[in-house]
């Protein structure tokens, strides 16, 4: 083995990805694309000499450099000690989900590279799990995406917020798991786990049935107006107790448009400015560094006689922010930014901050994360990733760009 993997070593990118694909197409009988070993190993080449790691998390080992004669036999014992000492990850064959709907109703589709396609079917497990899990099993790009899907089949995608899901995976060992979690602050929690035959899905589907109509949900009744989630890479503002007329005056909001909450905040990725219809009291203003930063929320706090909140994140450059402004002052203000070695704080900690656990201006303390901008948003005012199940005022936002 060891000799084999110093071969391929040395190999280019072309060849190697040549010559995976004459192993899984000879060795394991099966295309590239459908090859999933129950168990890997990573083996690579640094300035400390050659690693092997089984999986991202798994134990890694080194082989210090220069290499010594003996080097193939230590190498290929290493990845064969490893590989017998992990568990195996017995790989889905075909796999499936099962989804709650606002509705009652139940929708099935397959699954394929971890993303639920087309066709989308509303209907029971018994009568459309079959279908679906034979459905995953098919050449890459012939199925209709997610959105795509929903709008082939007429489902408005907005029955699927806080829904509970199934998902059922056929397995190499002629069984099947279904991984069941349900919604709570739109997030997946209330884990359960099952495992059946392969060849009794009527088993398989009633348990499934069962073990859905368990999970909580957060479904709100149709036609329901709610808004659009966002939080991730993104800045905005909360306004609290405000107009959308008012907000939109007081930054500068200039040539605006209304504009409903989907169409807003997906606009908000370019050069414009959302400001959102009221919800649960408060009014977002999405892509707020077009204009605003935590060090100036104070001003517009003055200007609108209320309280005023910033947030700012982005796990790419390790950059996470919130301000709390209220009456013209500033409260509180946190700017971290890993990558720039940034910490700065003004004001005293907030009960949320404290449970958190972190000062960013204290020496040694850990930077916060986009993690904690949301557990902060949601203390102070709402986590824009809960927004597709609250509850929003009827009328449009505005949108536009600022001067």
């Amino acid at each position: 083995m060891g000799e084999t993997i110093l071969q391929l070593y040395k190999l280019s990118s072309w060849d190697k990805a040549d010559s995976w694909r004459a192993f899984c197409e000879d060795a394991a009988g099966v295309p590239a694309r459908r090859y999933q070993p129950e168990k890997s190993a990573r083996v690579y080449l640094s300035e400390d000499g050659w690693h092997v790691a089984v999986d991202l998390f798994g134990p890694e080992e080194t082989l210090p450099s220069p290499p010594a004669d003996d080097l193939p036999q230590r190498l290929g014992a290493t990845v064969c000690r490893l590989l017998d000492a992990t568990a195996p990850n017995w790989p889905a064959l075909r796999k499936a989900v099962i989804r709650t709907m606002a509705t009652g109703e139940l929708l099935v589709m397959p699954v394929e590279r971890g993303f639920a396609v087309g066709p989308a079917r509303v209907a029971s497990p018994h009568e459309a799990l079959p279908t679906a899990l034979a459905d995953s099993d098919r050449e890459p790009g012939e199925a209709p995406n997610y959105a795509e899907a929903l709008a082939e089949a007429g489902i408005n995608r907005r029955l699927l917020d806080g829904c509970a899901a199934v998902h059922v995976e056929e397995l190499s060992t002629g069984e099947v798991r279904l991984t069941g979690t349900g919604s709570a602050g739109n997030r997946p929690v209330a884990e359960r786990t099952w495992l059946g035959r392969a060849d009794d899905l009527t088993t398989v589907c009633a348990e499934a049935v069962q073990m859905i109509k368990g999970l909580p949900v957060e479904h709100l009744p149709p036609g329901t107006p709610a808004g659009t989630d966002f939080g991730m890479k993104r800045t905005w503002l909360a306004v609290r107790d405000s107009t959308v007329d008012q907000v939109a005056a007081a930054i500068g909001l200039t040539a605006a448009r209304p504009a409903d909450w989907d169409e807003g905040v997906a606009a908000a990725d370019d050069d414009q400015v959302f400001v959102s219809p009221s919800i649960s009291g408060w009014i977002f203003v999405v892509n707020a560094a077009r204009g605003f930063d935590g060090s100036s929320v104070a001003s517009l706090s003055a200007r609108l006689g209320t309280e005023v909140q910033y947030f700012g994140n982005h796990r790419v450059v390790a950059y996470a922010e919130w301000a709390l402004a209220v009456d013209g002052h500033l409260v509180r203000h946190v700017l971290c930014s890993e990558d720039s070695e940034i910490a700065d704080e003004t004001g005293a900690p907030t009960p949320v901050e404290l449970a958190l656990g972190f000062s960013p201006a204290t020496p040694g303390a850990r930077f916060a994360d986009e993690d904690d901008v949301m557990l902060v948003a949601a203390a102070w005012s709402l986590d824009p990733n809960t927004l597709s199940v609250t509850v929003s005022s009827p009328g449009p936002g505005l949108l536009g760009p600022l001067p």
